[in-house]
This record gives C-alpha cells, structure tokens and sequence, in this order.
C-alpha cells in the first residue's frame, strides 16, 4: 500500500515535534499524542514502523531523562545540603568530591540519551525520506 502525500506529512510533522522536543518537550508529547492515534491507520505499510519507532523513542527517552535527573538529584542534593550546612558553620565552601561526580555522572546520562534521540530521529527521518521502514 502507497501511502498519501498527506500521511507522508502528518509523519514528517511528527518527526518536527520531537525535534522541537529536544529544546522545549511539550512538542514531543504532542508528537507521542500523533504516533499513537495514526499508528494504527498506518498499519499495513511501511508507516507504521515509522509511528513504533517514535513511540519507542519517546518512552526511551523519558525513561533514560528520569534516570539521569535522579542519578543528578542523588548524588548532587545530599551534598548540597551539606555544603550548605557547613557553609553556615564555617563561612567557608569545600566541594565534595561525590557532588562534583554526581553532576558529571548525570550530566553525562543525560547528553548521551539527547543524542541517543537525535541519532533516532535523524535514522528515522532518512529512512521516510527513502520510503522505508525502520528497524
């Protein structure tokens, strides 16, 4: 089955909203809302491969932020307590180690999902632009 001109763009739009998710998320949610609804009216052609694969990314996306922001809050928000409590006591600031560490080790889990998402979209995009599925 060809799909229509209309459902090419509808997809590409989709594709837009989770670009426009990598610096303000709300568009991605309405590119999740999207997938979900035509996902279904895709089935029976390459499309539909196209609106799995973005709700994949989605979830993956979300699951891996979670991760990285708790990994961030863990490690960062203990030690910033008690920086601040010895702050009060001292008049002076020492940096702990393991609150430094923390903000490189969630800092990093975060870059890596945001390119994670923008190799997801860039695969995806050229693979609709080539009219075929992806894995």
């Amino acid at each position: 089955i060809v799909p229509s001109t209309r459902e090419f763009t509808l997809l590409g739009i989709t594709y837009g909203l989770y670009a426009l998710g990598l610096v303000m998320f709300w568009p991605a949610i309405i590119g999740l809302v999207i997938a979900y609804v035509r996902r279904g009216d895709a089935a029976g052609n390459f499309m539909a491969s196209h609106y799995g694969w973005l709700i994949r990314t989605f979830w993956g996306w979300v699951v891996g932020f979670v991760i990285g922001i708790g990994t961030l809050m863990a490690l960062v928000v203990p030690s910033a307590i008690e920086l601040g409590q010895i702050a009060k006591q001292t008049q002076q600031i020492r940096l702990p180690w393991e609150m430094l560490g923390g903000a490189i080790v969630g800092g990093l889990l975060i870059t890596v999902v945001w390119c994670w998402v923008v190799y997801r979209l860039i695969r995806g995009t050229l693979r609709l632009a080539d009219a075929r599925e992806v894995p």
